[in-house]
């Protein structure tokens, strides 16, 4: 919860959709970029690895840099709540990764199942969130019925 100056009581934030559990997804991810970056070189079970070759140094520090964004990623899908308007914007960005996930997809196993796939459909999910089942905005005339509502109901309740 958080409080604006111009009002004495607090306003929660929508959680509990999609958004959420696609930050806790890019925060997952994020993490094990961050201090596992050798898993992108293991396949398991169908899927093929994510990056073939010798897990050096510095391809190690590359796959790790990734992490950066991902956890970025992660805590503005969690604490932003997504309208109309920013919600296209973060559908974009979701899109772009979600087309690099699939580029790099077909250029290192063609059409086998990697972890880059998965990502991809992981990214689409979220930009079809965010472009299509975003909040709504509300003008200051909707606010003010809301909050007339809500002040009704709490005199109700209390009286």
């Amino acid at each position: 919860k958080y409080t604006t100056p111009h009002l004495s009581r607090s306003i929660s934030m929508p959680h509990g959709d999609f958004s959420d559990a696609a930050a806790a997804g890019h925060a997952v991810v994020g993490f094990a970029t961050l201090f596992a970056p050798q898993l992108y070189f293991a396949g398991v079970g169908p899927l093929a690895p994510m990056v073939e070759g010798e897990a050096t140094p510095g391809a190690l520090a590359g796959i790790r840099f990734a992490a950066g964004p991902l956890l970025f990623m992660a805590s503005t899908l969690f604490v932003v709540r997504w309208n109309t308007v920013n919600g296209k914007a973060g559908s974009l960005g979701c899109m772009i990764t979600a087309l690099v996930a699939m580029f790099n997809a077909l250029s290192t196993h063609g059409v086998a199942l990697s972890g880059w796939v998965l990502l991809a459909a992981f990214e689409l999910a979220t930009a079809y969130h965010l472009w299509f089942r975003a909040n709504p905005m509300l003008t200051s005339a909707d606010l003010l019925e809301k909050e007339k509502r809500r002040a009704a109901k709490l005199a109700a309740k209390q009286g």
